[in-house]
């Protein structure tokens, strides 16, 4: 694995901005983003060891400006293993990235929306029948 660099922000706006600009600054690629609870976004970078120290450096001033920065690291040359890890997550990601398109833009819109209606249709019976019971 090449050089992985990470940005930890506060706020999503601060992480996008950061992202742009190390983005913007050297040739990386995101390889992940996490989302932490209390609004802790982190971002992995990864590239050659001296273009992810230039993005984080560039991305952490960016992110100063805001206000949102809260740590960032760079890792020269991770082991085998933090390297597996990551593409674990990042396949993850994908399968779940996947996911959502099929459910946005699903193969058959007309039968899925058929589906909803009858599904709307029978919740809409089981309300009425229920203020029905309760008026008895």
């Amino acid at each position: 694995m090449k050089a992985l660099g990470m940005i930890e922000t506060i706020g999503l706006i601060g992480a996008i901005e950061a992202t742009d600009t190390a983005l913007k600054t050297a040739d990386v690629e995101i390889l992940n983003q996490h989302f932490v609870k209390g609004g802790i976004v982190t971002v992995e970078l990864t590239g050659d060891v001296a273009a992810v120290r230039v993005a984080v450096v560039a991305g952490e001033e960016a992110a100063r400006k805001l206000g949102s920065f809260v740590k960032s690291h760079v890792i020269a040359r991770p082991g085998e293993m933090i390297g597996e890890m990551l593409e674990d997550k990042k396949e993850e990601k994908e399968e779940e990235n996947q996911v959502i398109e099929e459910i946005k833009n699903p193969e058959e819109p007309v039968e899925v929306l058929k589906v909803l209606e009858v599904e709307a249709k029978e919740e809409i019976v089981s309300k009425i029948v229920k203020n029905n019971k309760s008026k008895n």
